[in-house]
């Protein structure tokens, strides 16, 4: 069997939770004996050598991967590229010709597009997505709207201010927060009449409003969809996306070669080696984190390892340190090597995950669990289906440091706490299990179907 993989982005510059799965999947198949492909964007910005539309062929262990520019980047772009680019469209035609898949896999299609839907399906062949985030309904992605209020789907109001919130200190941003929400709504409806011709702001507008509509069409040419949670099939639904017959709730599986083995964790706190581990930016609410590890009385014998990439945010980054206040208690550690994974959990009693979106599946929720460490996590979304409070870890209310540092508290002060949250945490779906269910539902998408080309 010959699988292509679309994802929004590859290694070896982008090396985060899709990235990670796809290529964990890619490999597992090629050892179960089938051909595997990737199809990518690649940002067109200074540094990365690759115009709009270019391609760029390679290997990354093992696996074949093809890369596209996506384009120039800037709020002159046009918006609609961000759901309906033709170029990325015929890139994708001129793949499958190339690789001839007998099943297209979609992890992601943003910086693909969704006009690559239906050009993969011209070419008649079973094709499966998996719901990773919310971008099919979000246009930042997140569903974290301007105001911090959690979103459940696109009204053109608040994704215009959206948008411009991911602009900060732009003339964007300035008119879009001074702006009525009645006024950005009658601009939306003149976005489809003639004075659109005349005015690029009225174009990107009525973009923007046709985007739920554009994509929500072409979803309905996807074969399967794969979600991870309830809440992602629950939101898929709701808006509109997929049918209930079309969508599967199953949890991604992960590569525990580099935690299995490991001697268990059975220390006890004092102290209580907390830790972070993730995308050191807003929405991972490290800062939640730091703040509540700095209201822990003194007597709390504690110790906090931020690992992140410090460089990526800077700003943010001088803002956690900022709030850290020198405390000696707590270091940024920086970014690890993915095969140090192990040895990093092992050095921790508790990992903390205070992210303040959805979320879908954090991997790193499930990398904790393998190396049999509980996990404190807001009560929200995807992080509250893994976590269960009191079984296998504590949770806290979104966006409060205060409840966080109560349960961290707990994990020092209640005897045999941490103890009985590492007997809760059950078996981890593995790479290899995953690999296999998909091998079937490839095989039962295939069955009775004669391959065109």
């Amino acid at each position: 069997m010959r699988v292509l993989f679309a994802a929004h982005q590859f290694f070896p510059e982008h090396y985060a939770g899709v990235e990670i799965v796809t290529l964990g999947l890619a490999k597992q198949l090629r050892a179960r004996g089938h051909e595997t492909f990737v199809l990518a964007p690649k940002r067109s910005i200074p540094g990365n050598n690759i115009e709009p539309g270019q391609i760029e062929d390679y290997e990354f262990e093992g696996v074949p991967v093809r890369r596209v520019g996506r384009p120039k980047e800037g709020l002159n772009r046009p918006y609609r590229l961000d759901y309906e680019n033709e170029v990325m469209a015929s890139r994708a035609r001129e793949y499958m010709r190339e690789v001839q898949p007998d099943v297209v896999h979609a992890e992601h299609f943003q910086g693909l597009s969704a006009a690559v839907i239906p050009a993969f399906k011209e070419f008649d062949v079973p094709l499966v997505y998996t719901a990773t985030d919310f971008w099919t309904m979000c246009p930042v992605v997140d569903f974290r709207r301007h105001d911090g209020a959690m979103c459940r789907g696109p009204e053109l109001a608040h994704c215009v201010r959206c948008i411009a919130s991911r602009h900060t200190g732009t003339r964007m941003k300035a008119i879009a927060d001074w702006t009525p929400g009645a006024a950005i709504r009658l601009a939306g409806a003149l976005s489809s009449s003639p004075l659109a011709a005349l005015s690029h702001q009225l174009r990107q507008i009525g973009a923007l409003r046709e985007r739920p509509g554009y994509i929500r069409e072409r979803m309905r040419l996807v074969d399967r969809i794969i979600v991870y949670t309830r809440l992602m099939r629950e939101l898929l639904l709701a808006n509109g996306i997929g049918e209930d017959k079309k969508i599967v709730v199953s949890p991604y599986g992960i590569d525990t070669s580099r935690i299995a083995g490991l001697p268990r964790n059975t220390s006890e706190p004092p102290p209580l080696r907390v830790g972070f581990i993730g995308t050191l930016a807003p929405h991972k609410g490290c800062d939640i984190l730091i703040r509540a590890f700095r209201m822990l009385p003194p007597e709390v014998e504690a110790e906090l390892r931020v690992y992140g990439n410090l460089e990526r945010f800077k700003p943010f980054v001088r803002h956690l340190r900022q709030l850290a206040a020198g405390d000696r208690r707590i270091s940024f550690t920086g970014p690890f090597r993915r095969e140090e994974v192990g040895e990093v959990l092992s050095g921790l009693d508790v990992l903390v995950v205070p992210s303040r979106w959805y979320e879908n599946q954090p991997g790193v929720i499930l990398e904790a669990f393998a190396a049999r460490m509980p996990v404190v996590a807001t009560d929200l979304g995807g992080m509250s289906e893994f976590v269960r409070h009191e079984e296998n870890g504590l949770l806290f209310g979104l966006d409060d440091p205060a409840d966080l540092a109560r349960q961290l508290r707990r994990l020092y002060e209640e005897p045999g706490l941490l103890r009985r949250l590492r007997e809760g945490i059950g078996p981890v779906k593995t790479v290899e299990e995953d690999a296999a269910e998909l091998e079937a539902l490839y095989e039962s998408l295939l069955s009775g179907r004669e391959r065109v080309v």
